[in-house]
């Protein structure tokens, strides 16, 4: 039996780029239970690798599973409490999808400006100062992502603040 990946369709790629730029929301990804897994275990194979020059490799690995935990969790808590359980597929995959993306420009610029500057100048402050904005885009993403789950901006905003704080800003210096 054949195993159909939508993201091979030529429908996800444009999603994801309409998503990026906040045209489009998740509702226009397919429903797929692969897609999602998929997703989920990129983002979490990213943001291990992501975590893995600040942490040792089981703290990154730990990191990896524990933000996709979070990150499915939260996702089908927050989910169940609004009675959106029909949604979950596709917002759990946007999530997915954007985080591993976010995950993977932070390895990006890690790599470039840890190798363009050597290591006594001060490499580390300079991708944390990079990094906000990424987390800034992540935070008005998700926003946007629970604004078509039926959350109204303000608490949208709140949902997607804490999910990033919590991933992002608590989980990180916890798991080195």
């Amino acid at each position: 039996m054949p195993i159909n990946i939508p993201l091979l369709n030529q429908q996800t790629p444009q999603t994801v780029l309409k998503m990026i730029n906040l045209e489009a929301s998740q509702l226009s990804l397919p429903d797929s239970r692969e897609l999602m897994w998929g997703a989920f275990g990129a983002y979490g194979v990213l943001q291990a690798i992501a975590q893995s020059f600040n942490h040792s490799l089981l703290g990154s690995l730990i990191y990896g599973v524990l933000s996709v935990v979070l990150l499915y969790g939260g996702t089908y808590g927050l989910l169940r409490v609004l009675k959106e359980d029909a949604k979950f597929q596709r917002t759990a995959t946007a999530l997915a999808i954007m985080s591993g993306l976010a995950a993977l420009v932070y390895t990006i610029l890690h790599l470039l400006f840890g190798i363009a500057l050597p290591p006594p100048l001060p490499t580390e402050k300079l991708l944390r100062f990079l990094l906000f904005p990424i987390l800034i885009w992540m935070v008005f993403m998700y926003a946007f992502v629970f604004r078509h789950v039926s959350l109204r901006p303000a608490p949208a905003f709140f949902a997607a603040a804490l999910f990033v704080i919590v991933i992002e800003v608590i989980l990180s210096p916890i798991s080195r």
